[in-house]
């Protein structure tokens, strides 16, 4: 939102149903919004010219469908598509079509096939719920126990082999038959430092990837978003919005975890931090289906990171209600942006596990997580928490010149 709202060509921003932080910069509504006819509804009442859909949910309930039909332009893609992200066994089933390069992986619903397939896998263990989970619903553990409890709390799941390597995510645009990469970052999905704890939505993020390989995002351009998509267009299911493609850099290559079907955050806050190409006339190009009218992609120097603040109890059972104060001292090279948050008599306070992101940035990746924690530092707020190693060791191989 912090984007288009920067954007000189937008006008005009409505949001629904927002956050106070939101609130700020757009028009907040109250909407259903994952009924695509109250979403068309709110549409056509304030003129749109373009939605941009940001959840998951919506997207799988098929309210860009209903956009489309409507004769809206829509940032997302359609219910059938985004099954890449609303089932990890239909992600899989459209890679392996398309030859793009995965873990291999077995669909299980029983006890017994959940035994055999983690067995077969071995540790650490991989198990990600075939449904949408808000985030949280991957489980990576050395205990076989817990891998099995996961797999029987869910319908049905995908046990897959465990990657090695670092891990990296890139955003593409996708008009439905192009794609353009936005800039790559690393995230940090572990509840505490050193990597530590349950799996999260994430806890923070930088970039640019200095150390990355030369020509990784042409590469995953290549051999995994345009196949996907390409893929998805010989199904009838032609792919225009964000596509996220979290990947592993294996010793045999580079290899796809996941995909998303929409920006995701942390990641989102220091990529778009980094692009000076105005935000709008992208969005709008790929809605349209003609990403080629679209102006070529600047980034600005430096980097940017990005640190979650999380509320107590965080990812199991976050706490709510809490008052945030917030210093309302500000820098140049820092700032706070509201996830889950909500007003209560005039207060603000948390309402969600994930309650601000602290983003800074800087002439290079020290100089960032300085700003980015400095920001965090603004706010307080009962049982608040957050990892402090975040960019930690990319920033001191940086700093040593690595």
């Amino acid at each position: 939102m912090r984007a288009l709202a920067a954007d000189p060509d937008v006008s005009e921003l409505h949001a629904a149903p927002g956050n106070p932080g939101i609130a700020s910069l757009a028009r907040l509504h109250v909407v259903s919004a994952n009924d695509p006819g109250d979403v068309v509804r709110l549409a056509k009442q304030v003129g749109a010219d373009l939605v941009v859909i940001g959840p998951e949910a919506p997207l799988v309930a098929g309210v860009a469908d209903a956009l489309r039909a409507a004769g809206i332009a829509a940032f997302g893609p359609d219910a059938v598509a985004a099954r890449i992200e609303g089932s990890k066994a239909f992600a899989k089933e459209v890679m392996a079509a398309a030859g793009v390069p995965t873990a291999e992986a077995r669909v299980v619903t029983t006890a017994a096939e959940a035994e055999a397939a983690l067995d077969a896998f071995g540790a650490p263990y991989v198990v990600k719920d075939d449904a949408l989970a808000a985030g949280k619903g991957v489980v990576v553990t050395d205990d076989r126990a817990a891998a099995l409890r996961h797999a029987a709390s869910c319908q049905r799941v995908v046990i897959e082999e465990y990657l090695d390597g670092p891990e990296v995510s890139l955003f593409a645009l996708c008009d439905g038959v192009a794609a353009v990469p936005l800039l790559p970052a690393q995230d940090f999905k572990r509840a505490r430092d050193g990597d530590l704890g349950p799996n999260t939505g994430g806890m923070g993020a930088y970039a640019p990837l200095r150390w990355a390989p030369p020509g990784l995002s042409e590469e995953v351009i290549d051999r995994v978003v345009l196949p996907a998509i390409g893929e998805l267009a010989r199904r009838g299911a032609p792919y225009r919005g964000l596509l996220y493609a979290g990947l592993a850099l294996t010793s045999k290559g580079v290899k796809v975890i996941e995909f998303n079907a929409r920006f995701g955050d942390p990641e989102t806050q220091v990529v778009l931090d980094r692009l000076a190409t105005p935000l709008a006339g992208l969005l709008y190009a790929a809605a349209a289906g003609d990403l080629t009218t679209a102006p070529a992609l600047r980034w600005r120097p430096g980097a940017a990171v990005t640190v979650v603040l999380a509320a107590e109890g965080y990812p199991e059972s976050p706490a709510q209600g809490d008052k945030i104060k917030i210093d309302p001292t500000e820098r140049t090279d820092g700032y706070l942006l509201q996830a889950g948050t909500a007003l209560t008599a005039g207060d603000l306070v948390t309402a969600g596990g994930r309650v601000l992101n602290a983003v800074g940035s800087g002439p290079d990746l020290a100089a960032a997580r300085a700003a980015a924690y400095a920001a965090a530092a603004r706010a307080t707020f009962r049982g608040a928490w957050h990892r402090g190693d975040i960019a930690r060791e990319a920033a001191a191989q940086q700093a040593a010149g690595a």
